[in-house]
């Protein structure tokens, strides 16, 4: 059961995590055109924005984590509510 909550947790907090940290966070692409001398013949170079990998990742460990704990609470409040239903 735990290890299903927490491929679920894994799951849904990279989802929901990258969902957030493409709407909030601003992705900007870095590259860059490398010219000859003449000037005729040209290079794009393009680069990857680790600060929005690492912000990205950082928000999708906090949500899998969010999202585990609030799951476990559920799983406790209906238990708690199941036995005193079932005791009554």
């Amino acid at each position: 059961m735990i290890s299903k909550k927490i491929s679920f947790s894994l799951l849904g907090g990279l989802l929901i995590g990258l969902a957030i940290s493409l709407v909030l966070m601003d992705y900007k692409d870095m590259s860059f055109e490398i010219l000859d001398q003449g000037g005729i013949e040209s290079r794009w170079i393009r680069e990857i924005d680790f600060n929005f990998i690492f912000n990205a990742s950082l928000l999708v460990i906090g949500t899998s984590i969010l999202l585990f704990v609030i799951w476990t609470f559920i799983e406790k409040f209906v238990a708690k509510k199941y036995l005193s239903d079932s005791n009554n």
